[in-house]
């Protein structure tokens, strides 16, 4: 993990963006500090208005120039402008400063405009240049670092702006502050790798709302990079809700004091850091996308535990007598839900970044920075959609808990959407967790399975959850070539569907469902999908290899692709198998079983032969090649 952040590819980017996500928040915080303990006003509106009207001003920008922002990062060299955006980012804190010196809040909402504005430019360019400097399989974790350090830079950001104008003399600690972070920013700015990605085709239209229009309808002709956008943007406005109930729950629940409140945003921060960096654990140099429904879905399960917690809570205190750490620790429920809020903030994490390397693989390159653009527009609207309803719910006298509730209940409804665009990588992502949960999984040569392109796997059948680890050992879904009568059981085509398995059939059992599934085979390999097939025909019923059927001859005959042999080890034996005559009705042998998957260099078509991988596999198991024994007809194979 350590490395990345060393690498001279990536730490410029890494601070740059961290040292500017800090300068924003200590900002942001300073002013909405002042405002509300020295209980401005301006132009009639009262301190509380203008708190609010802070984050409107800061999220403006995103709307008008996020569409331009992206053009001109496509246009021009990603290096250059990151540098222009920084030196922007100075000018405008030397005017902060003025603005705090001369106690000119008209002036200061100017700045916190301009801030919005810079953010709004650097964007596109903070995600649109991480895939030009780091390779293919860096992505998540360079993600993962990015949204990891923004996150920790939010948390101390916020505390700085908070800590430094509650001193007597602030202002110097804080002019200092904000222009001597920004001279940092410009300065790593200065060793960032020039990438050579300039777009001279691209045009630049300084109409504003003409471009964002057009880039929104970019951003939407890719279906799947789309979809995406919306999980992310979904994730923003679950965010903002949440941020914006958190210090009311504290105060006005929960009376906890200041110190209660800034542990919890410390605490939702913190995990939004840990999430971050799970995000790459588990994703294993791979776009783990199927990761986000059951994030989303854990995330929903815990915000339901808050909302209960909440609305049951009993604990001292009241409006007048708040209550510090130690004194909120000792009330019943205080631990629970401070780890609800932990546990809620860690599945945040898990959740956005994945999507956010998604859209950066699944996009096209030229495009880029355009679709990042795109995305930062919507979130926006998902934001202040989130703001509006939150207020809503405010002015019908939901309770803070009941929010958290009605929040919960949406985002449990997104996770069944997210799983429902993302369903085949999402059974692969919970084969896995639960393989390795289970079992003691060792996978020898994964990286024989091609990454893109059809393919087929062909392994030993040994027990009925084999399919489970082939998928944990694949980087990308399998399709499952599978009996029909397991196809058809109650509840079966349902999820199996949705995994994208094949039924199949001997011809004396349905000429129909064969002929169907050797389409549906066809077009999958058409389509460059990952077949998976049991060339034995049926599970070993002894623990001895079967002879392999023609079935994947004649499907190489019709489509001729790569067959790459997966040999499974450790499965016999297990309460999945056959061994003592019983499935699953037997007392498993041992805890956590070791199985070995075993991947083979792939095969081409033409050199396939039955007899050779079946020797292949029997050597990776230990055996010697001998007699088969006696074969009936194969359900698929």
């Amino acid at each position: 993990m350590s490395t990345l952040l060393s690498d001279r590819r990536f730490w410029p980017l890494f601070w740059t963006q961290f040292l500017g996500a800090l300068n924003d928040n200590f900002f942001k915080n300073a002013l909405v500090i002042l405002i509300t303990y020295k209980s401005i006003t301006l132009y009639g509106l009262g301190s509380g208005l203008l708190v609010a009207a802070a984050g409107g001003i800061f999220i403006f920008p995103f709307f008008i120039f996020s569409a331009t922002a992206g053009q001109i990062a496509d246009r021009y060299e990603k290096s250059k402008v990151i540098f222009v955006t920084k030196v922007t980012e100075l000018l405008v804190m030397l005017l902060a400063s003025v603005g705090f010196f001369t106690e000119n809040y008209l002036l200061l909402m100017i700045v916190l405009f301009l801030m919005g504005a810079q953010s709004a430019f650097f964007g596109p360019l903070k995600y649109g240049i991480i895939p030009h400097l780091l390779n293919k399989d860096e992505l998540v974790q360079g993600n993962a670092f990015v949204g990891g350090g923004t996150f920790l830079a939010i948390l101390i950001g916020t505390i700085l702006g908070g800590l430094v104008v509650t001193m007597d003399n602030y202002f110097p600690f804080l002019a200092g502050g904000l222009c001597g972070l920004a001279a940092l920013g410009i300065l790593s700015s200065t060793s960032l790798r020039k990438v050579g990605n300039a777009n001279p085709e691209v045009k630049i239209d300084y109409t504003l709302f003409k471009p964002s229009w057009e880039i929104l309808k970019m951003t939407a002709a890719n279906k799947m990079v789309f979809k995406t956008i919306i999980g992310i943007s979904w994730f923003w406005f679950l965010g903002a809700g949440i941020l914006s109930l958190l210090p009311v729950m504290s105060k006005n629940v929960l009376f906890g004091g200041e110190k209660v409140g800034t542990m919890f945003l410390a605490t939702f921060t913190i995990g939004m850091g840990v999430g971050s960096m799970l995000s790459d654990k588990f994703s294993k140099k791979t776009v783990e996308i199927g990761m986000v429904a059951p994030a989303a879905l854990l995330l929903s399960l815990f915000m339901m535990d808050m909302f209960w917690v909440g609305d049951h809570w009993a604990g001292a205190g009241n409006a007048e007598n708040l209550l510090g750490v130690k004194e909120f620790f000792q009330q019943n429920n205080s631990i629970r839900i401070f780890f609800d809020l932990f546990m809620i903030s860690v599945f945040g994490g898990m959740y956005i970044i994945p999507q956010m390397t998604f859209v950066q693989e699944g996009s096209d390159p030229k495009e880029l920075s355009r679709i990042i653009s795109g995305n930062n527009i919507i979130n926006a609207l998902f934001m202040v959609s989130a703001a509006v309803m939150i207020m809503l719910l405010h002015s019908f006298k939901v309770t803070v808990p009941t929010q958290f509730g009605i929040l919960a209940a949406i985002n449990l409804a997104m996770s069944f959407w997210l799983y429902y665009i993302h369903s085949e990588r999402t059974v692969r992502f919970v084969m896995q967790i639960i393989s390795h949960t289970f079992y003691k999984v060792e996978i020898h040569g994964h990286e024989n399975i091609p990454k893109d392109g059809a393919v087929i796997l062909a392994t030993n059948h040994v027990s009925y959850i084999d399919w489970v680890f082939i998928m944990a050992a694949s980087p990308r879904p399998v399709r499952f070539i599978i009996d029909n009568a397991f196809y058809s059981l109650p509840m079966g085509k349902f999820w199996f569907s949705q995994a994208g398995l094949i039924p199949i059939a001997t011809r004396k059992e349905s000429a129909e469902v064969l002929e169907k599934a050797f389409k549906n085979i066809s077009d999958n390999i058409k389509e460059g999908h990952c077949l998976g097939i049991f060339p034995e025909g049926w599970i070993t019923r002894d623990g001895e290899m079967r002879k392999f059927q023609p079935g994947l001859i004649k499907i190489l005959s019709n489509d001729p692709v790569s067959v790459v042999p997966v040999t499974l080890k450790g499965l016999w034996g297990s309460i999945f198998s056959y061994e003592g005559g019983k499935v699953i009705f037997k007392f498993p042998k041992t805890l956590r079983r070791t199985v070995v998957v075993h991947v083979g260099q792939p095969i081409k078509p033409h050199e396939y032969c039955p007899e050779t991988m079946r020797n292949h596999m029997l050597s990776v198991l230990g055996k010697a090649a001998g007699e088969t024994p006696p074969a009936g007809e194969p359900a698929n194979g």
